[in-house]
This record gives C-alpha cells, structure tokens and sequence, in this order.
C-alpha cells in the first residue's frame, strides 16, 4: 500500500453552577483597543488602568497582610488565622468591609474565598489549600507589575483585531468566537505542555477535516509512542494506528510486528505513524487548520474529561477544544454543512473529509495572564508558562 505523507504537525490537548457560570471567559469576550488600553467586553468597557490603579492604591495604603503557614483553612474554622484572613480578603475586595471582623470561617469568608478563587483561575471549593494560600500572599507590587506587564502585551498581541476572529488565551485554557468585539461562541480549552508550549502568534483558519488521519509527528511517535510499543506490542492495533516505511517509491505499510522496537530511537526511526479515524483518534472527529510555522491546529479530543481539570496544560502544543462541532458548526455557517446537525450527519461517514471554509477566519493564540473584566474585577491567572520575567 502506497500512501502520500505530508510534513508532520505537532498534536494538542469546572464550569460552576449558577452565579459562577459566567465568569469563566471574562477575558476572551474581549477586544482590546487598538489605540490603548480601553479593552471592550461584551458586557462593557473597563481598562487595565483601572485594574492598575485599584492595585497601586491598595500598595500604597499598606497592601495586605500575609497569612502565616498552616494547615488548610475552610468553613467553620476559627482563631488568629482566619482573622488574618478576613483582613486580607477585605483590602481585594473580595470580602465586603462589613464582614471583615472576626475570627470565624463562616459563609460570608466562604463566599469571598470562592470569589477569589473564581478570579484567579483556580479550583473552586471554598477551601484555603496551598494554591489558594500561594495566591492569596503574593505581594500588592508583584501583581501590580504583573498587570503593567500584561497590559503592554495585550497591546500588542491584540493590535489591528479584526471584527470576526477567534481568540484563545492560552493562561486562560479558553477560546472565544468574536463578532465586532462580542463573544457569540466560547469553550474551555487544553494547551500544551510547560515543555511543549502552544506558541503565540496569529493565524487564519482556513480548513477543517472530518474524521481525520492524526499523521503522528516523529517526536511525538519516539517520546510518546515509542515507549507503549516497547511494553506492549499490540499498543498500536489496539489504537488503529499503522507503521509506513518511508523511501524513494514513497511510504510503503508495513507489519509492526516485524518491527524489532527495542532497537530504534530518536536518532534511528525510519518509520512513519499514522492513526486510522475513529472514536480513539487523538484529534476526535475534527480538525481545524491555519498555516503556521509551529505545525500546530485546533482539534477535538476522545479526552473528554480533561475539560473538567483546573490546569489544562496537557497537549504536546496544538490546542484541544471543548466544542468542536459547535466550532465547526459556527465556520461553516452559509454553507449545507453550517448547522450541528449536518456536522453530526457528515461524521457519520467513516473516511476523512476536507471542507474548505467559505472565508478565511483570523485566530490570534495570545497570553494573559492578568486583566479586567466588565464588571471591574480583576482577573489573574497563574504564569504556567514563565513568560511574566518580572
């Protein structure tokens, strides 16, 4: 069997109930103004200056205390601690000025500490763990700067964005579907490893294919693969993916069972991997491509469950999305396959299908990692890749 192989691309990979629901995209309905720092919502405008003078304010009139090490804190707790606390949470304005006295862990502190979790992007528990105590003691000037930073970032990164795109923001595991600055389509994401990180740049989606072959790329097939073979030699079948030898007549398939695994490495791996579709295909049942130099895309996932974790940096660069065929659905709007149902209706077939968008749709893969929302709250997210050099 003769087959053509194209240049390998690199792979990818708790929303709350009521009042918390719709925080989670505070960012990526935004548009930041190409003249400065005014950022449009899609609820309404606030800017990084306010964030930054809310905290510049509260640096100068002493910022707030730290809360000395222990063990967790959570609801009906009580002693020196939980005062601390309550004065801390107060001075963020996370915790009404009302309710700051006391020594005891009750709903109100329950609330606040839930809110301020919700802002900085963590698990939301009400509970005072080591995360939320990391977060809560990083020092008034440091995330002052942190916004200084991101402000000047966010002005370039967004600079000239366009009336119709999609904007991931990759410290916010989020992606969102803009129009003239609102968000009409929004999803949480997975993104690459700390040591595989999705890169920041713009790009035009342009392609999507259905029931996709995943032509596995050879880091991925010697780092990831490679390892599982070794072990196991049904590995593969059990995956549906085939072994092709690559020479001057093209790939030819071959036997993996004739393979001797134990003798290749990232140095001597003369063979090409690819994924036949199906339910175990690690890019799910679409794809979504933009040419870009880094070789990565946006695809569904088998992984489902990954979408309910915190910290979503798991994929090997590409960007796993929650939404694919409401994704899919939304690009090819205006044509016969522009509703959920007929996407539905077209994965049915099982051989792979490419469909060519009816326009080209800009996507812009920034990094954030503080900001505004609408309402004036200040948002923050951990720093997962260390490009905050403070």
């Amino acid at each position: 069997m003769s087959i053509s192989i194209p240049a390998p691309s690199v792979p990818g990979r708790l929303r709350l109930a009521g009042l918390l629901v719709g925080a989670l995209f505070f960012f990526t309905a935004s548009v930041l103004a190409v003249a400065g720092t005014p950022v449009e919502f899609a609820k309404g405008r606030v800017s990084f200056q306010g964030a930054l003078a809310q905290y510049q304010q509260i640096t100068v009139t002493g910022g707030w205390p730290i809360i000395s090490p222990g063990g967790k804190l959570k609801i009906g707790d009580q002693g020196d601690r939980v005062a601390i606390l309550r004065q801390r949470l107060s001075r963020s304005n996370d915790l009404l000025p009302a309710s700051v006295g006391g020594d005891l862990f009750d709903s109100d502190l329950d609330g606040a500490v839930r809110r301020f979790q919700l802002r900085h992007g963590l698990h939301v528990d009400g509970v005072v763990g080591s995360g939320t105590m990391s977060a809560l003691n990083v020092p008034t000037a440091v995330r002052t700067r942190q916004l200084e930073l991101n402000r000047e970032r966010g002005q370039l990164l967004l600079r000239d964005l366009e009336a119709r795109a999609i904007l991931v923001n990759i410290a916010d595991y989020s992606l969102a579907v803009l129009e003239d600055g609102r968000a009409v389509l929004d999803m949480r994401v997975v993104v690459g490893r700390p040591d595989r990180q999705t890169p920041v740049f713009r790009g035009a989606v342009t392609t999507l294919v259905l029931n996709s072959y995943w032509l596995i790329p050879p880091m991925i097939a010697v780092k990831d693969v490679l390892p599982h073979v070794r072990k196991d030699p049904g590995y593969l079948g059990r995956l549906g993916i085939r072994v092709f030898q690559v020479g001057e007549a093209g790939a030819q398939e071959i036997d993996a069972q004739a393979i001797d695994w134990r003798y290749l490495s990232a140095a001597h791996f003369p063979y090409r991997l690819r994924q036949d579709p199906g339910p175990r295909n690690a890019m799910g049942q679409v794809k979504f491509i933009f040419a870009n130099p880094y070789g990565v895309f946006l695809h569904d996932t088998p992984s489902r469950e990954l979408f309910s974790l915190t910290k979503r940096t798991l994929s090997s660069g590409c960007i796993r999305v929650e939404k694919p065929l409401e994704l899919a659905a939304y690009l090819l709007r205006g044509t016969t396959l522009g509703s959920l149902e007929a996407i539905k209706d077209a994965l049915t077939v099982a051989h792979a299908k490419t469909v060519k968008l009816p326009e080209p749709v800009p996507i812009h893969l920034i990094y954030l990692t503080a900001w505004g929302d609408e309402s004036g709250t200040v948002q923050f997210r951990s720093d997962i890749y260390g490009q905050d050099d403070f």
